[in-house]
């Protein structure tokens, strides 16, 4: 073998360094495992011909870039992984990429081609926190996350220390208060200016028993905490309803929001220059401390409250939500005036903007069923 490279990172980064012409493990492993399984019959008094030669031994498959990506992993057999080097042994390969590979693969790669291959660790690059970045946000924050002019440089300010990568560690930031209030759309907004897709972990969806799984690993077939940070494909994180798990868990962070460093039975993941946004619907501080406990709540480097919305942020969301959803094309305008008068009586934008689907989605119902009475000649 020439060249192993072992990447880190996610599908599509990997995706621009392999080579075009390549074999993945698992069409490789599918085709030994067909050919294992091939029987070869002797029947009783019918002796071989003195003439017939012999067959000739199964060549190894060959093969110049084998490709291993990250998800094979959860679709080959466990011995696969166990048991990397035989089963390498069985091809003969040229070159070889692997992505995220897990400690038990690693180490067996290290162990035996270490002295006799170029071995290339890669490493996805991501966008930094940068004074652009910075400016982009103070213009553009209010006019995509309407009604929290307060979250705004609460959130700048927690940023800062990441401009450029100068802190080693990540910037942690938990965000509370009411659901609908921006609290996700601002992450979102934070990850298209770096760019890459949100990596976002709904914890309420975890039970105990998953949850310890998820977070501490177990085979290679199965979902981990570890094996997600490691397939990001952006440096923004989001944990969210970081409310809904288990205390018992909270230790598992310790050093993810401590260092940056994450590891589980199968993973190491550096993620020291990422941002860490967690969001609850705790009301206040003091529950905050009180429900999660001083060891986690002491490591956030910014704890940021998005407050209720004025009137004033419900009729410019409501008004925002209709001309993004009708245009002026659909709806008459003493509709319109009542949509954003009546948002003033809902409590958070996800209302508002469901208020504005529902009425455009009546008002066209009504002009179909009014067009079919007339066509039936039925007033």
């Amino acid at each position: 073998m020439k060249k192993i490279v072992l990447f880190y990172g996610s599908d599509r980064a990997f995706a621009e360094i392999i080579p075009k012409g390549h074999r993945n493990l698992l069409s490789i492993a599918m085709q030994m495992d067909d050919e294992s399984k091939k029987i070869v019959m002797e029947v009783k008094g019918f002796p071989q011909q003195e003439s017939e030669p012999e067959k000739p031994k199964k060549k190894k498959p060959r093969v110049a870039n084998l490709v291993i990506y990250a998800n094979e992993y959860n679709s080959v057999n466990e011995h696969v992984i166990t048991n990397f080097i035989d089963f390498i042994a069985q091809i003969n390969v040229t070159n070889m990429y692997i992505q995220n590979p897990p400690a038990l693969l690693l180490d067996q790669v290290e162990r035996v081609y270490g002295d006799s291959c170029e071995i290339k660790p890669k490493h996805q690059k991501y966008k930094a926190i940068s004074e652009d970045i910075i400016k982009r946000i103070y213009a553009g924050f209010d006019d995509r996350i309407i009604g929290q002019e307060s979250v705004k440089m609460k959130l700048l300010k927690a940023l800062y220390p990441l401009m450029d990568n100068r802190q080693n560690k990540p910037v942690v930031i938990l965000f509370y208060g009411d659901s609908g209030l921006g609290k996700t759309e601002t992450v979102q907004y934070l990850t298209e200016l770096l760019g890459g897709v949100l990596l976002r972990k709904q914890f309420s969806m975890y039970q105990n028993n998953e949850f310890s799984n998820y977070l501490f690993g177990g085979k290679h077939n199965q979902k981990s905490f570890a094996k997600d940070l490691l397939a990001r494909d952006s440096n923004v994180i989001l944990l969210d309803e970081f409310d809904k798990a288990n205390p018992v868990f909270h230790s598992a962070f310790y050093q993810l929001f401590d260092e940056g460093i994450f590891e589980d039975q199968n993973y190491k993941v550096d993620v020291r220059h990422a941002v860490i946004f967690c969001t609850s619907n705790y009301q206040t501080e003091d529950e905050i401390k009180e429900k999660l406990g001083l060891p986690i709540y002491n490591r956030f480097d910014a704890i940021i409250k998005f407050n209720p919305l004025s009137n004033y942020a419900k009729t410019k969301i409501a008004e925002l939500a209709l001309k993004n959803t009708d245009n002026g094309d659909v709806l008459p305008n003493e509709i319109r005036e009542r949509v954003v008068s009546a948002s003033m009586e809902l409590s958070n934008a996800r209302e508002i903007q469901r208020l504005v689907k529902d009425t455009i989605s009546l008002h066209e119902i009504k002009k179909i069923c009014n067009g079919l009475k007339l066509e039936n000649g039925t007033n």
